[in-house]
């Protein structure tokens, strides 16, 4: 018998080894089906796989208050990315008083649209304490944050830049993004009009809102419990 069964393979042995190969094969086809499927759709480049249900559902429920940054928002990232061939990439500007919320709806957003949040690498993050503290080293970081941005988003297009506390930015920094933020197919020899920025800037809020005898605050500590679903939009341009 044992010398017999020399040489022979054991049954275990060989029933494991199939399996090993199924597994393989299965998984093979799985990659194969997700990179085809990734091919001809528009969600799968870069961890963008948006969840607009998921980001509704959690604004209306932890959001209060800012009835009309829900709707605006989730407009105009609807729009955005369902427009196969955007003509610019979107620029939001999340301004208002202390505890507003606009850190929280950033957060969501990446967390809503890119797979990791604000952990993807495909999310930049930047604060101007962090990453932009000495004022005279203005030029450096101009450089430094064209390069940045350029070499991410030749990486990937559908990228998301979040700049925090806008407020307290040296003056002159920004301008070195404004041929990012315009509808030029190319800029610097990458295409970016899939990319999302985020600009967040504390502001001291001057908006009112009339009464019965005369106009209220809508903003600050003296707005506490007033009611705001009456409060409509009024255009204004962004304060960066």
């Amino acid at each position: 018998m044992a010398a017999g069964s020399r040489g022979r393979q054991p049954w275990g042995s060989r029933l494991l080894g199939l399996l090993g190969l199924v597994s393989v094969s299965v998984a093979a086809a799985a990659w194969d089906l997700a990179s085809l499927r990734c091919s001809f759709g528009t969600f799968c480049e870069c961890d963008f796989q948006p969840d607009f249900q998921g980001l509704e559902c959690d604004l209306a429920q932890h959001l209060a208050g800012q009835h009309l940054a829900k709707a605006l928002v989730v407009k105009a990232l609807k729009a955005f990315v369902q427009d196969p061939a955007p003509t610019k990439p979107l620029v939001l500007s999340l301004h208002g008083w202390t505890g507003t919320g606009k850190s929280y709806v950033s957060a969501l957003l990446a967390h809503y649209l890119f797979r990791g949040g604000l952990r993807s690498p495909y999310v930049h993050h930047f604060s101007p304490v962090l990453h932009f503290p000495h004022p005279s080293h203005m030029e450096r970081y101009k450089k430094d944050l064209k390069s940045w941005v350029q070499g991410n988003l030749t990486v990937c297009g559908r990228s998301l830049f979040l700049f925090d506390e806008m407020d307290k930015l040296t003056p002159g920094l920004m301008e070195v993004l404004q041929p990012f933020l315009g509808s030029s197919w190319v800029v610097y020899g990458t295409n970016y009009r899939k990319a999302i920025f985020i600009f967040i800037r504390w502001v001291c809020c001057e908006g009112t809102l009339s009464g019965p005898s005369s106009p209220v605050s809508v903003c600050g500590p003296t707005a506490e419990y007033r009611p705001r679903d009456p409060i409509r939009l009024s255009p204004s341009p962004a304060p960066w």
